[in-house]
């Protein structure tokens, strides 16, 4: 996967985890249903790009192999 792409897929795992997606309880529910179809549909056409399918536990793994010390 290119740095790129890799780069995308972190950005959206961040926003989809709890405490970004409803922003620590802030957003009403309609908002963070609405926030959390986009970003979804944002992974899917990366995975459709990629010509694969991707999971969350595979992009943290791939962030942090890259960035080792």
């Amino acid at each position: 996967m290119d740095k790129h792409i890799l780069d995308r897929f972190f950005s959206l795992a961040c926003a989809l985890s709890p405490e970004n997606l409803c922003c620590d309880g802030e957003l009403p529910r309609a908002e963070v249903r609405r926030k959390y179809n986009r970003l979804t549909k944002e992974w899917k056409a990366l995975e459709t790009k990629l010509g694969r399918k991707v999971s969350e536990s595979e992009v943290w793994a791939a962030y942090e192999r890259r960035n080792a010390v």
